[in-house]
């Protein structure tokens, strides 16, 4: 590294708090948010941190738990719900790909589940809907990602401003980055390996993607300075961009043998392991939207756990 580079790096670590030695350490015990005996799956925040949205067993419904009492409610009990499931940024309503069955032929419907128990389909039942819904940070449309094109539905009937920006988002397992203005579109991934889970970075200037064999890379959102961090799947921002949670995981071919939360800074790229036990399989974690907790799901008991966590 570069005299040049590391000046730089020092001067971008002063203006966001971080430096070289701080680490994210956990508070206290895990609380566990669901009852033993009971099946959830993917947590994830409502923006104002009040509440947790998981998917049951095999991800059929989307529940709701109150944080911190952990008092549950049922938003949907539909198939497939609870996979993929996208909190609108206004925080009333989940956007939820849901399936149902007509003469033993699964059709699938993108929906919007608002909490007043109203809800607004966004498309038609159709045979094939690939990809799993993400909002806009405006909140103006939702996209598919991970299909094999790009579709993107307006919340609102009526467009209120043209969209402007440009995309980065999931296509067939590869990265592109789409205009949003002109639709022009091009492919930034260049690895012959799949690329399964990509999360944009809570200022969109960046975006964190991990591979089919568990690679966790970053890049800026135009696809330059694409770097590699280590290992890690699922990858989740910290709200001020800093950190990115992930999980690391070991298996035998058939079934996870361990799984466990690691830390890279996303700045430096500094690697922490911050849950090492081999009797629990911490998977899927998510940041809460203030920065001091986060969720997680318990492969082996099927419970929501949450830490809390600081910085020293």
């Amino acid at each position: 590294m570069s005299r040049h580079v590391v000046l730089i790096t020092i001067i971008i670590l002063a203006l966001t708090g971080i430096s070289w030695g701080e680490e994210i350490i956990i508070k206290g015990e895990p609380l566990a948010l669901t009852a033993s005996g009971e099946t959830y799956m993917a947590p994830k925040w409502s923006p104002d941190g009040a509440k947790v949205a998981v998917g049951g067993g095999n991800y059929s419904g989307i529940y709701l738990i109150d944080f911190p009492s952990g008092e549950m409610n049922t938003l949907t009990k539909e198939t497939g719900a609870g996979y993929g499931l996208a909190w609108a940024p206004s925080g009333d309503a989940i956007a939820a790909r849901v399936s149902r069955y007509e003469n033993n032929m699964k059709r699938s419907q993108l929906v919007l589940l608002y909490l007043d128990g109203t809800r607004h389909a966004l498309s038609e039942p159709q045979r094939s809907l690939p990809g799993t819904p993400i909002w806009s940070k405006s909140g103006e449309f939702v996209y598919l990602k991970s299909g094999k094109m790009f579709q993107l539905y307006m919340v609102s009937s009526s467009r209120s401003s043209s969209l402007t920006g440009e995309l980065p988002y999931l296509k067939s397992f590869d990265i592109y980055l789409r205009d949003l203005e002109t639709g022009a579109e091009s492919k930034l991934s260049n690895s012959q390996e799949r690329v399964l889970h990509l999360e944009i970075s809570p200022a969109e200037t960046q975006y964190a993607y991990s591979t089919a064999s568990e690679d966790l890379w970053i890049a800026d959102l135009d696809g330059s300075n694409s770097r590699k961090l280590g290992r890690g799947s699922v990858p989740t921002w910290s709200p001020d961009g800093n950190w990115i949670a992930c999980m690391v995981t070991e298996d035998d071919g058939h079934v996870f043998t361990r799984s466990d939360i690691h830390i890279y800074n996303a700045i430096n790229g500094k690697a922490q392991v911050l849950t090492a036990t081999p009797d629990i399989h911490e998977m899927r974690p998510v940041w809460s939207p203030d920065g001091n907790w986060i969720a997680y799901e318990n492969e082996l008991d099927g419970r929501i756990w949450v830490i809390q966590i600081g910085r020293r």
